[in-house]
């Protein structure tokens, strides 16, 4: 019998002892997750939104160095024609750049308070990137030749015509005699053709794009937000799992639902004590004495129960 009862005393230990390993030592967790190579799936969900942000961010954040700093051919076209798409646009990937490093802080350090800042840049980015997409569509889709042509009259000065016209090997907007800035490569009896088509090829080309791609992303940063709203509190093991704390008023109860249908039914039965003495009462009384009408004694008596009958009633009349 000694053998049987150490052999059930081992068990139960082994017992224990796996139970606190599941919970990490502390005995207030009811139960932990399953984990991926030591992280939560909640968390491995969080990391991968956060890289996706941080890559398509970097990405607009270096095109928009590239193009200010006119690394490639057509540059300066957009940084003159262009300058609110790429502001906007350079905000943006900033933003989505910082916001992605401060997610991964917070997943790194498993900080709640870091991932709820995480999830509110998160909504300017989605703003900022909504807003390229409607500035590159509204400015493809609205009689895109005419504001060309607008912006070559009356918003470009000599300097950005020449720009653009050694750009786009062109004089003129429309032949050289329409608004155009003379140097070495346009003069008035130049052939070079005017601006006009090679302008609004490359405009309508790279609007077309950039609301192409900007709108494809919309879906993803939503994705992202989805994500990031349902999987930053459980990042860790932790949320949700341990037992409810003790509440001073609810005592018994599980909950202030509850507590309330319980206050509701003692009141009901107050009551229905109070109606029940009140109809014996007044039964007692003989039919043809009147009831005397009561009020509360008006003294500095500890016994606010007592009940005297009205002024001079001692009086005889």
């Amino acid at each position: 019998m000694d053998g049987v009862t150490k052999e059930k005393c081992l068990a139960e230990e082994q017992q224990q002892q796996s139970k606190l390993l599941r919970t990490w030592n502390r005995p207030d967790i009811r139960r932990e997750p399953r984990r991926i190579l030591g992280w939560t799936l909640a968390r491995w969900l969080l990391l991968i939104s956060n890289i996706v942000l941080f890559l398509y961010g970097m990405f607009f954040l270096l095109a928009c160095i590239v193009t200010y700093s006119k690394g490639y051919q057509h540059a300066v076209v957009i940084v003159v024609a262009n300058q609110d798409i790429l502001i906007v646009t350079f905000v943006a990937a900033l933003l989505a750049v910082i916001t992605s490093i401060v997610g991964l802080v917070g997943i790194r350090w498993k900080d709640r308070r870091i991932l709820g800042i995480y999830v509110l840049l998160l909504w300017p980015c989605f703003a900022f990137l909504s807003a390229v997409g409607y500035l590159s569509y509204k400015g493809d889709v609205w009689n895109l030749r005419a504001k060309l042509g607008m912006q070559w009259r009356y918003d470009f000065s000599p300097e950005d015509q020449v720009l653009l016209q050694d750009n786009l090997h062109c004089c003129g907007f429309d032949n050289p005699h329409d608004h155009a800035t003379y140097y070495d490569r346009c003069w008035p009896e130049s052939l070079l053709p005017g601006c006009d088509y090679k302008f609004y090829l490359f405009e309508h080309e790279f609007l077309t794009k950039t609301y192409t791609v900007t709108f494809c992303l919309v879906p993803v940063h939503i994705l992202i937000i989805i994500i990031s709203l349902l999987c930053s509190n459980h990042v860790d093991h932790l949320f949700g799992s341990r037992s409810r704390p003790y509440i001073a008023y609810l005592g018994r109860f599980n909950d202030w639902r509850d507590w309330e249908q319980y206050q509701l039914k003692q009141k009901q039965l107050k009551e229905n004590k109070i109606s029940g003495s009140s109809s014996s009462s007044s039964s007692t009384l003989p039919p043809s004495q009147p009831e005397p009408i009561l009020t509360r004694a008006r003294s500095t008596c500890t016994n606010h129960d007592q009940y005297i009958t009205p002024r001079h009633s001692h009086e005889k009349k």
